[in-house]
């Protein structure tokens, strides 16, 4: 099995692993309906209680829900409590259900990120960091991309400069008195050396012919050092290898950046921003597939993959630009840090 198979294995099975991860995170949330619970706290509907519930790791209960919704909505505390108040004992929620509410919420601002999560059922995912994790890698997957294709085109060259230096060869005069051999310098003043010898005007005839030649035999000498130089760089192995992890941790965070957004808010946004990124996701995916026909020779699919590729770094720089102010929006709500 190649390099490029091994590597292309890995992200199939990397993917896989995300997609079960991400179905069995959204199976266990189970039955914590986050908003029903918030309708009825904004509908004034009266709650349980804020007493402490023996709760499942992955899911929050109404009242730690409606201590939520206290932390994300101040104005609304007075009326959530007295709520809790009317189905509540009142030797218990006088004293501990106060007591419980301003706990949580000195606890909750000592997070950073903490109280602006969306329903809390997810904890810590919720959170300003995991946030981050989406932006960041994206920026260093597009430094990868740009890399990548630094290596592919190094890749390219030297196998264009081999069809350069055959075009250039075809330029070779045909010699009366002796045989072509390169670099044409040596060679003319072998050819000086016999004037006087008889013969002459088919000696001066090819000695003209190689001055002539002589510039472009200097050409190709220099295409020929500079693919010989490049042949030292493995680019193609590592042009593989680097478009391998793009396309395995390129899918992964394509997905977790969605992925993350619901558990902070509970739905998606769709836009320009998330259908690029679903776009520039499709061009890697259809870049590598062109792979093993490249293999094989098709120049077609040489230029394809090219074509796609810049079609993808065009639209990913775009995309850059694009998330931006949805950075700065997550650093304001998050952290309060406000650019």
């Amino acid at each position: 099995m190649s390099r490029f198979s091994r590597s292309l294995s890995i992200s199939v099975l990397v993917n896989i692993l995300l997609a079960v991860a991400f179905t069995t995170l959204y199976i266990r949330r189970g039955s914590a309906d986050v908003g029903k619970t918030m309708t009825r706290i904004r509908n004034n509907i009266p709650l349980r209680t804020l007493a402490p519930h023996r709760t499942s790791p992955f899911r929050l209960q109404e009242s730690d829900i409606a201590t939520r919704t206290m932390l994300e909505h101040p104005e609304m505390s007075m009326e959530v409590y007295r709520n809790s108040l009317k189905t509540s004992k009142p030797k218990h929620a006088s004293k501990l259900n106060l007591g419980k509410t301003l706990a949580a919420t000195a606890a909750a601002y000592s997070v950073p990120g903490l109280a602006l999560a969306k329903g809390g059922e997810f904890g810590a995912l919720e959170g300003g960091v995991p946030a981050l994790v989406h932006p960041i890698s994206m920026g260093l997957l597009y430094g990868t991309t740009l890399y990548a294709g630094y290596l592919g085109w190094q890749w390219r060259r030297i196998r264009t400069i081999q069809d350069d230096i055959k075009a250039l060869k075809s330029q070779q005069p045909a010699l009366k008195t002796t045989e072509f051999s390169s670099p044409v310098g040596p060679l003319i003043d072998s050819l000086k050396s016999k004037l006087g010898e008889g013969n002459d005007a088919d000696v001066q005839s090819d000695i003209a012919a190689l001055q002539a030649y002589a510039p472009v035999d200097s050409e190709v000498q220099a295409l020929a050092q500079t693919q010989k130089d490049l042949r030292k760089g493995d680019f193609r192995d590592r042009h593989n290898n680097v478009g391998s992890l793009l396309l395995a941790a390129g899918v992964f965070f394509a997905i977790e950046g969605p992925v993350n957004t619901w558990m902070r808010t509970g739905k998606l946004f769709p836009g320009p921003h998330l259908f690029a990124g679903a776009a520039v996701t499709v061009l890697w995916a259809a870049a590598a597939a062109l792979v093993p026909a490249m293999q094989k020779g098709n120049k077609f699919a040489k230029d394809l993959h090219i074509l796609l590729n810049a079609a993808n770094v065009a639209l990913f720089s775009w995309q850059i630009a694009s998330g931006i102010p949805i950075v700065q929006k997550v650093l304001e709500i998050k952290f309060g840090i406000k650019l």
